[in-house]
């Protein structure tokens, strides 16, 4: 297993990395970088850490959501996720 501590590298690494993850998103593959989660869930998500992102991307794909859409479902997993109630 390999970590990237992305507080290390350069402005220009972590925007191609930003970059790669964006092409990830409603993929198995993403990194928990790239937003892609609907404007309505900008306040919950934008802070989340890159863990919980890529939990919630990876939940809302099981439950076969589009990741970027905004339904009650959507707002439960982020909600249960971020123990926000």
């Amino acid at each position: 297993m390999y970590a990237i501590n992305l507080n290390k590298i350069s402005p220009k690494a972590y925007s191609k990395i930003h970059e790669m993850d964006s092409n990830f998103i409603s993929t198995p593959d993403y990194l928990g970088l790239a937003y892609f989660w609907n404007y309505e869930y900008r306040h919950y998500l934008r802070d989340a850490t890159i863990q919980k992102r890529q939990k919630i991307h990876s939940l809302f794909l099981y439950h076969g959501l589009a990741v970027n859409d905004a339904t009650d479902k959507h707002l439960k997993i982020i909600q249960i996720e971020l123990n926000q109630f």
